[in-house]
This record gives C-alpha cells, structure tokens and sequence, in this order.
C-alpha cells in the first residue's frame, strides 16, 4: 500500500524526517495550483478518489480491460494505434499545420509552441517522419494532426504514401475534426493506404454533435478500413453522451476513445461561466510534461467511467477505450527513463514509468542498516549526518516486523538549466513495510 502525501495528508506523518523531505513537494504542488487559480479559473475542494474506484471495480466486473494503473480502460477493442502509444516507441504524430476551419474554446492546440506562427506555416512531416526511422528500430505508428489537416489533402495523401513504402505494416491515421471530409477525399485518403482517421467530435455544451458530421462518419466508414471517435466528456453531459455512443455504434464504426474534458490554460472566462473547475489534483505527479494538453476538469473522469459502464451494460459492439490524461502522458515519462543505466538503489517501475527508490529517516536508519546487512544487501546509500538511509524498495520486505513510515521515491530524467540529462526526484510518498507489496513499485 503507498499513501500519497499531499496537503490533506501530510500532517498526519509522524515521522519528522519523512514529513520535511515531503513537505517540499506538497509546497512546489501548492505554488502549482495557485498559479492555476491566477489564471482565472478555480480548482475543485477535493476529490473523490473512492467513487472513480468503485467505477473501475464494477468495470472490470463488467468485462472491460483497467489498463495503466487505472489510467486506461478497454472495452471490446482498441487501436493498434493506441497500443502503440503507451511506451510510444516507434509511434509518432506529425502537425502538419496549426491552421484549424474552427476556433473551439477548449482547443489544446493553443499550448503549442509558437502557436501564432503555425497557424500559417505547413510543416514537413515527411522529413520528420524519416528522422524518426533513423530513431526507431522500428516505425509502428504514423500519424498527422492538426490544427486541421485536412486543409491540405493532398499533403496529407503523400505523406500516407511515402510511410507505407518504407512498410505497409506501418500504421497510419490521421486526426480531423471532419468538416473537410468528402467522399472524394476519403476515396484519395483510401488510395493512399491510409489505416485510420479519426474524428474528434466536439459536442456542445449539452453534449450534442452536429449530424452533418455524423453523415460524413457514415460515409467514411464505406472507405476508411477503421473509422475512430475521439471526444472530449464535459461534466453534466453525461445522458446525451450516452444517446450519442448508442447511434456511433449503429453506424458500425471501429470505436470511441473518450477523453477527459481539459482546460488548456486559455479562455478561462469560458469555464467559469460554465462552472468548470480544475481537478483537485491535475496531475499525479508534478513534472515538466510536454503534452500540450492541458488540465482535466473535474467531474469529467467520473462521466467518462460512467459512460463506459453503460457501453458495457448495453452491449455495444464497437471498441470503446477510457483514455485519460495521465494515460497521455505515460509514454513521456517511459521514453525518460527506459534505458538509463540503475544503481542498486534504483527501480524502474513497470507501473507508471518512474524510477523508485525507498528511504528510512531518523531512528530508523541504524536499524534499517542493520537489517540490509544481515541480509548480505550492501547496495545503499547511507547519510547519517543527514538522517536518512536510501535502497532499493525490491529490499522493503525485509523490514516488515517493524511499523514505520518510509518514503517511497518518484525520480525521472529531466534537463537542468544547461540543457544537461540530469535524474531529478520529483515526488515523495509514504510507505510502511508492513502493508507494502512488490507490486506497490
């Protein structure tokens, strides 16, 4: 069992030495939310970690996958694309442009980089794909998004082409609002080779869709061999989504990936006046994330598990997949830290990614010692004028006749000022080694 340390929680630590190596992290993620808050919208009280709980257990019951430590669940069928995603090897997405037919208020695409300046420039994505072969040992994944990219078709088309002359096994997609989408460009997208498009339908405030791009769904299904939703679930909505997946699967597309509703740190008079709050807690663990996605507003998560279960419960053929924000980011922190080479003291979790580590404080340390050596574990770092003992939490189980705090650490590659790789903790959480299992890495 792991006890995250947060605001809420780390006054009850008794342990000094834990609680003042934790406070500086409840202090950097309460600077972090207060900045959020001066950007003009409010972060949600609290959280209710126990319902969204609930919801995954009964979908499990239900049939569906709970992937990722929660942060992904499956129902019948996933992409390919999506599978791809996680690690995100051999998986790239390209912008082709930041030009958009549309101005939606919750765009993400306002986070990019030189935001401004792409919207008027075309990039090529075709010499970008052709660096990442040189990366990869293997392309699995190609993708183009936008903006919109379906401004340029014919671009869009070539790009297609030449990923599949290097493999027909890559798999390509492309992301479009569908606007765009007429039956002469579907027909060239499918003579192109293209595997995937997927539409990213925006459902108004009350959760309905314009039908003209539900009829262009239905026609693109006749050329596009899978046809995929992606949309945002805006808290409040939820019994117009659920009318919406029930019509999506009677036209026979492959699936809907449904998203948590973001607030991508624009418009903030949009969300207040909706009354949209940010999560309590945006992200699980703080870092420099460089998807441009923004922060989850709350109440959609709980939606999104809710609109699943009901998927389940009426037995829709398409595949259905929960993706969350956390989910997203997952592959970031994978490409930081898959390869770099460990101490003895170091863990590469194969549950979120992080590199872990455990420590001992205080009057512990002596006796933590004493154990790791009686064991024959000479891997640790032991700082006695600093008060702490640090070790591989592989090495946790050993202290288990003892009842104590221990912290268990979150580390990931980042860069330092310099532009140096540099492993950087990020995170402290509690544990106690009576309650820890190996699979709490």
């Amino acid at each position: 069992m792991v006890t995250k340390i947060t605001k809420e929680t780390v006054g009850s630590i008794k342990n000094e030495g834990l609680k003042q190596d934790a406070l500086r992290y409840v202090n950097m993620y309460g600077e972090f939310i207060k900045a959020v808050e001066e950007s003009g919208v409010k972060v949600h009280d609290s959280e209710d970690r126990a319902q969204n709980a609930a919801l995954l257990e009964k979908l499990e019951k239900a049939g569906a996958e709970v992937r990722n430590n929660g942060k992904s669940v499956v129902l019948n069928a996933i992409s390919p694309s999506c599978e791809d995603c996680r690690t995100g090897f051999g998986s790239s997405t390209y912008i082709l442009t930041l030009a958009c037919n549309r101005d939606c208020f919750f765009c993400t695409n306002k986070n990019q980089m030189d935001y401004e300046g792409g919207q008027h420039r075309v990039n090529d994505v075709i010499s970008g794909f052709k660096n990442d072969l040189k990366r990869y040992k293997e392309m699995k994944s190609a993708a183009l998004t936008g903006g919109e990219p379906l401004l340029y078709p014919d671009k869009c088309a070539e790009f297609i082409k030449k990923v599949k002359k290097t493999s027909k096994n890559v798999q390509t997609r492309i992301y479009t609002n569908g606007d765009l989408a007429t039956p002469e460009i579907l027909m060239q997208l499918k003579d192109a080779g293209l595997d995937e498009i997927r539409f990213g339908l925006k459902p108004d405030e009350s959760g309905t869709v314009d039908g003209k791009i539900l009829d262009i769904m239905r026609e693109a299904v006749k050329y596009i061999p899978r046809v995929m939703v992606e949309m945002p679930v805006f808290p409040g909505t939820l019994e117009k989504m659920k009318e919406l997946m029930l019509t999506l699967d009677e036209m026979g597309i492959f699936g809907v990936n449904i998203l948590e509703f973001l607030y991508p740190w624009v418009h903030p008079e949009e969300y207040s006046k909706h009354g949209h709050e940010v999560a309590h807690r945006p992200y699980e663990i703080l870092f420099n994330y460089t998807y441009a996605g923004g922060l989850p507003v709350s109440g959609s998560e709980t939606e999104c598990l809710e609109l699943l279960l009901f998927c389940a419960e009426k037995k829709v053929k398409m595949g259905v997949h929960y993706c969350s924000l956390e989910n997203k980011l997952t592959s970031q922190i994978y490409h930081h830290n898959f390869n770099l080479r460990l101490t003895g003291t170091e863990v590469f979790s194969e549950k979120d990614f992080f590199i872990k580590t455990a420590k001992g404080y205080g009057q512990d340390i002596e006796w933590i010692k004493e154990k790791l050596d009686e064991a024959g574990c000479d891997h640790y770092i032991f700082n006695n004028s600093s008060k702490f003992i640090e070790f591989s939490p592989e090495l946790v189980p050993l202290l288990k006749e003892r009842d104590m705090e221990l912290a268990l650490t979150y580390q990931a590659v980042d860069f330092d000022e310099e532009g140096n790789k540099v492993l950087r903790e990020v995170q402290i959480d509690m544990i106690n080694p009576k309650t820890f299992r190996p699979e709490d890495i």
